[in-house]
């Protein structure tokens, strides 16, 4: 007794690929998008985010002048934070979230 294919198909994918290569060889005529040239419109909204992010991109978010005066603070023993204030920009931070 032989049993064969019990299992089923091991790669699903081996059929597609079979089936793509008989089309590249058959010369299929038939147009599809790829064959044609796919094209992408983007709306002016999009364009105009694209370039403020690659604006935004070439912009350092690190203010130098400001993390060598607190380094050198923090070494000398005198940078003294204001707690409350920090809590306060936690919260609003927090705050804008939810809202």
């Amino acid at each position: 007794m032989d049993i064969r294919h019990i299992a089923g198909e091991l790669n699903p994918y081996a059929k597609q690929k079979v089936q793509e290569g008989q089309r590249t060889k058959g010369g299929s005529s038939s147009n599809t998008a790829s064959e044609r040239g796919d094209k992408v419109q983007l709306s002016s909204e999009a364009r105009l985010r694209g370039a403020a992010l690659s604006e935004a991109g070439g912009t350092s978010d690190v203010r130098a002048d400001k993390v060598r005066d607190l380094k050198e603070r923090v070494r000398n023993g005198t940078y003294k934070p204001d707690i409350k204030k920090a809590a306060a920009n936690l919260l609003r931070d927090d705050i804008n979230l939810l809202t």
